[in-house]
């Protein structure tokens, strides 16, 4: 039987908001063709597009660990779906130096284990003030992973990504 955050997680996913960032191709789940089957929950794997940089893909895969998904702020990595693993570092997307993009995907805080965003939850326990400092991005329990996922697509997509 589901679990009471799995329920909400695919009632998200099931969401027009969703599937609208899904038809025109921010986001989505990896076919089966890529990925037989999801891991177990509260792991999830969804893909996230990425503007067009020389070697770089044009979409790169987060696994997310959604434990008390709403109640608790999903964390989670770049994915390498051949390999199962955490996306090694010459494969993550990098930003410009002192660029937000460069920041949020940092590989020297956590070893790259977790985003450095107030909406990642290893990142918001151990950075208290931003609760302060970043209200408008402190994760809460009417936030969706629409909300987590319209935070990495636009990095993803801004100027400041500058690809491998």
């Amino acid at each position: 039987m589901d679990k009471p955050d799995q329920r909400l997680f695919e009632a998200d996913l099931a969401s027009a908001q969703f599937r609208a960032g899904a038809q025109k191709g921010y986001w989505g789940l990896p076919g089966t063709d890529l990925l037989p089957e999801q891991p177990a929950w509260p792991l999830r794997i969804l893909w996230v597009a990425a503007a067009p940089r020389s070697e770089a893909p044009n979409r790169f895969y987060l696994q997310l660990d959604l434990a008390d998904y709403r109640t608790a702020s999903p964390t989670g990595t770049f994915w390498d779906l051949k390999t199962g693993t955490m996306l090694e570092a010459a494969k993550r997307p990098k930003g410009r130096n002192g660029s937000r993009v460069a920041k949020v995907f940092r590989m020297d805080w956590e070893e790259g284990k977790a985003f450095y965003h107030p909406y990642d939850r290893v990142a918001a326990k151990g950075h208290p003030k931003w609760a302060t400092e970043q209200p408008s991005l402190i994760w809460d329990s009417n936030h969706t992973i629409v909300d987590y996922l319209e935070e990495i697509h636009p990095l993803l997509n801004s100027g400041d990504y500058i690809g491998l």
